[in-house]
């Protein structure tokens, strides 16, 4: 899962620390992998949160339980409006695959 927010001017450390909340019962959720949250160094009011899960239905299980709104909710009120989420999967993409030999 990928999101992009913009974090409301003055509310970064509420953010932070309401984002660490979240990623405390997000590590114990079944099926969660990895998580990252980056800063913009262009724009530092833009925030970048990745989320990996091992499959598509573990994050649905987390972003449907019930717990789970009023558990983002002191987040989600330090974020503007106009904010985005995407859920993505990886594709194959032959990296892993040995360059042809010279010779």
């Amino acid at each position: 899962m990928v999101r992009l927010l913009r974090v409301r001017e003055g509310r970064e450390a509420d953010f932070v620390e309401s984002y660490q909340g979240v990623l405390e019962r997000a590590v114990r959720s079944p099926g969660h992998l990895r998580e990252q949250l980056c800063r913009s160094v262009d724009d530092p009011g833009q925030w970048l949160l990745t989320s990996e899960w091992e499959s598509f239905e573990a994050i649905k299980r987390w972003r449907t339980d019930p717990d789970h709104a009023a558990l983002v909710e002191p987040m989600n009120a330090c974020l503007h409006d106009d904010r985005w989420t995407g859920v993505f999967e990886i594709v194959p993409s032959g990296t892993g695959a040995r360059k042809p030999r010279r010779g």
